[in-house]
């Protein structure tokens, strides 16, 4: 079963998914799955946008701001060489040190289950809007196509965490219990598809005006740019990047506003619990004392150049002399005066990197350059035009490469990601991480849902 008896309790009736959005938590619902009463939840217009509501507010789980402990930006951070901690949790230690099992608890519980319940969730919404006769053909589009992104979203992480993936693509219950791992190629076929679907289907405007926190056709768009360049497609990276950054929503946004919720270079973002004022995971990454929960490694502090800005306002150098993530300022709901912030899923610095980085692939030395230089203009860095305008393209692909690490620290696991999607996981993380093994570059298939589903396989070294 791809969820265990102990992952269903994530997964609610989605006539009553959420239906508070400020609610961050699942709970026990005592009907049994085939017994959801659908028909209800997607009746109108109004009631099947709520329950989309109420998926965004549960994939809050799956992307480590809800009630588990760590999530993709921190477990990811410690698995790599992005940060460290003064003390670890005993499961925080098996992520550092690179010595996961199948029953480390997070594997589970703060990836696996709730990305999982979330996938049965969207799987649930889409088939039953499809049929809705109460839903208008308008709304109906832009649901179908919402869906599928966020379907295509949790895969992109579930594809590059585990490799073959058990795929749900309906809310069959009795058929996904038994799925098998299928091959990453069809995973990523998969993501393609859901994502051209969404690009046709989908808005250019946002469902809220002023708000960033329900996908539209650029969220589409950059998440196939992302997708794109992980698979080395690096026309259609650059294309898709483009569709962004020509868009007339999007800008880069100064650094001390890029994480706000009014931040116009946000393509896409996480809406607040209730009416906070403060991102979920400004309390996992930064947190609001003296000094930063998580500390930058030495690595990640030794990519920063002298003068670089995204030092002064994005690290945050505690009391205790260590440098650590400081990209979220605001901690509590204390002061209405502070603008609130919000996790950003997308954002435009990354679509600029990605399209440099396809550029370059492609020779065209000079677009990537200028892209590069977007980030480092407002980074307060010196010009690689002006300071290297001859610069090799080997040299220039380091270059992008310590831009996205510098740009994108602890965000969603970036630097995890960068370093296996190049092949270097051995090379990097074999020469910095004392206990690392080749077999860590994947993580385990949680052991309980193995018990349950046969189908399932592990991956090499967790046997």
């Amino acid at each position: 079963m791809i969820l265990s008896n102990n992952s269903l309790k994530y997964i609610g009736a989605i006539a009553l998914l959420l239906a508070a959005a400020a609610c961050t938590k699942f709970v026990d619902v005592p009907l049994p799955i085939n017994q959801i009463p659908n028909a209800a939840a997607f009746a109108d217009d109004g009631k099947a946008q709520s329950s989309m509501r109420g998926i965004y507010a549960a994939t809050q789980n799956g992307f480590g701001n809800g009630p588990f402990s760590g999530g993709l930006t921190t477990l990811l951070g410690l698995s790599s060489d992005e940060f460290t901690k003064a003390t670890y949790s005993a499961d925080e230690q098996l992520f550092f040190d690179n010595n996961l099992s199948a029953s480390t608890g997070p594997v589970s519980s703060a990836i696996w289950a709730p990305m999982y319940a979330s996938l049965y969730m969207i799987n649930n919404l889409y088939e039953n809007v499809e049929k809705s006769k109460g839903v208008s053909a308008k709304i109906k589009d832009e649901l179908m196509g919402e869906a599928k992104f966020l379907r295509a979203l949790h895969n992109f992480y579930l594809v590059n965490l585990y490799d073959s993936l058990p795929l749900a693509v309906s809310s069959n219950y009795q058929v996904n219990a038994l799925l098998p791992r299928t091959a990453p190629e069809k995973a990523w076929e998969l993501i393609n598809s859901d994502l051209t679907f969404a690009i046709e289907k989908m808005n250019t405007a946002y469902t809220e005006r002023g708000y960033r926190y329900r996908a539209n056709r650029y969220a589409a768009y950059a998440l196939m740019a992302r997708t794109q360049l992980y698979q080395q497609n690096w026309i259609k990276a650059e294309e898709n990047a483009s569709n962004v950054i020509n868009a007339g929503p999007y800008r880069l946004e100064n650094l001390d506003s890029t994480f706000n919720i009014r931040s116009r270079e946000a393509i896409l973002q996480l809406a607040n619990a209730g009416t906070n004022l403060y991102a979920l995971e400004a309390g996992k990454t930064t947190g609001g004392g003296a000094v930063a929960t998580y500390r930058l490694s030495s690595y990640t502090k030794d990519a920063f150049e002298p003068n670089d800005l995204r030092w002064t306002k994005w690290v945050k150098i505690g009391t205790d002399g260590f440098a650590g993530h400081g990209k979220y300022k605001v901690f509590s709901n204390t002061n209405p005066l502070l603008t609130a912030e919000a996790t950003n899923i997308l954002r435009l610095g990354e679509q600029y990197l990605i399209r440099a980085e396809a550029r370059a692939m492609q020779d065209n030395l000079t677009g990537a350059i200028a892209d590069v230089d977007s980030i480092r203009a407002r980074a307060g860095l010196p010009l690689i035009s002006n300071t290297n305008p001859g610069i090799s393209k080997e040299n220039l692909l380091l270059a992008i490469e310590k831009e996205r690490q510098t740009e994108l620290f602890g965000e969603l696991g970036h630097r995890w990601l960068d370093v296996k999607r190049r092949g270097l996981a051995d090379v990097i993380f074999g020469a910095r991480k004392p206990k690392w093994r080749k077999e860590a570059a994947l993580f385990p298939i949680p052991f309980y849902d193995r018990q349950n589903n046969p189908y399932l396989g592990q991956n090499p070294g967790y046997e």
